[in-house]
């Protein structure tokens, strides 16, 4: 007879990050021969191929109000999950055997200079009852472990930092394709392109990049692949919402970022697995598990040295040596799936550091 794992998400449903995590998980849980894995969710695409290897449970929302669904989840899923079922927690639910976190509510509030209102305080008191009642919480970077230690008082001993698996089957070098791309983009070889993958462009840096880039000389272009801009830019390129990310990231020659806010940064991990280096803001958590050979790394903080950042890196893209040979070997840890399943077993089973 199989054994059940719940997992909770707000939607089964394309979306962020923390969704494309789910799905990681489901496709990897549902091949263990003695496996049932079950989700609860307010919403279920049908339509996708993991719905086919999951047990749906719906949790019922219609009749409530948008912006109070996520207050209401936790104890509509007490009501519907038996007793003693072991449940990994993907969004902000209670009592939990693993609670994953990649980010917190208090670290973002701080991070973007906000002041909190009614809905950021249910927010944060939700948070603290996810955090209180999890048996143990899995923190997608030191950055989260620090936060959740410093903001909300957890027991270091309670968290164990475990940074999220990449698509290695997806994110890996392609060379033979770059030209094709770039000329499909337009760019050219005597430019550096610096692609910027953002949804989000006040939380991401566009402010900062977008200063640097429109005052520069260098022969430089900032590719924005995401949200549309919000206005004309000099040596800024709009490339709307992109689907072929793999494909960006190998023709691009770096991949750059500033975030305000980053509680991992799992960009900055699919680009070097391209083989493309990156220039990032080294508040980025990301940043934990990159060494030198990954690329510039500047303080936000100081715009000159993002200025230095991206000379070095035309420089070294003019000498011909800006593509890594070895993309494993830039990264401080083992981006497999299989690898971080491995690491949540051991967390279900009770093993925190």
């Amino acid at each position: 007879m199989k054994k059940t794992l719940a997992i909770s998400a707000n939607q089964f449903a394309h979306g962020g990050g923390i969704e494309s995590y789910t799905f990681d998980l489901v496709r990897a849980l549902a091949q263990e021969p003695d496996t049932e894995v079950k989700v609860y969710a307010a919403k279920f695409n049908t339509s996708l191929p993991e719905y086919a290897l999951i047990r749906p449970e719906l949790i019922r929302q219609k009749r409530i109000p948008k912006k109070l669904r996520p207050f209401f989840f936790a104890p509509q899923l007490r009501r519907q999950r038996p007793a003693g079922e072991p449940l990994i927690a993907c969004n902000p639910a209670d009592d939990a055997d693993v609670f994953i976190c990649g980010g917190n509510h208090l670290g973002y509030l701080r991070a973007m200079g906000l002041q909190a209102n009614l809905i950021d305080k249910l927010t944060i008191r939700r948070n603290r009852s996810n955090y209180a009642t999890a048996k143990s919480i899995m923190a997608h970077s030191e950055m989260m472990r620090r936060e959740l230690i410093e903001l909300y008082g957890i027991a270091p001993e309670k968290i164990r930092t475990i940074h999220p698996p990449a698509d290695t089957h997806r994110f890996y070098p392609k060379p033979e394709e770059i030209d094709a791309t770039r000329a499909q983009y337009g760019w050219r070889d005597d430019e550096t392109v610096f692609l910027f993958p953002s949804t989000g462009h006040k939380r991401k840096g566009l402010d900062l990049l977008a200063d640097f880039f429109e005052r520069t000389d260098l022969p430089v272009k900032l590719a924005v692949a995401g949200s549309p801009l919000p206005r004309p830019m000099r040596k800024v390129q709009e490339l709307g919402f992109c689907k072929n990310m793999p494909e960006l990231y190998r023709a691009a020659d770096y991949t750059i970022m500033a975030s305000l806010f980053e509680p991992f940064g799992l960009v900055g991990v699919e680009s070097v697995l391209c083989g493309t280096r990156v220039v990032l803001s080294d508040n980025m958590a990301c940043c934990e598990v990159m060494n030198e050979e990954a690329g510039f790394f500047f303080p936000r903080s100081r715009p000159e040295q993002l200025a230095e950042a991206v000379a070095a890196a035309v420089t070294l893209k003019q000498n011909g040596g800006h593509k890594l040979a070895d993309p494993f070997a830039a990264l401080g840890y083992n981006p497999t799936l299989t690898h971080h399943i491995g690491l949540l077993h051991q967390m279900l089973n009770g093993q925190t550091a």
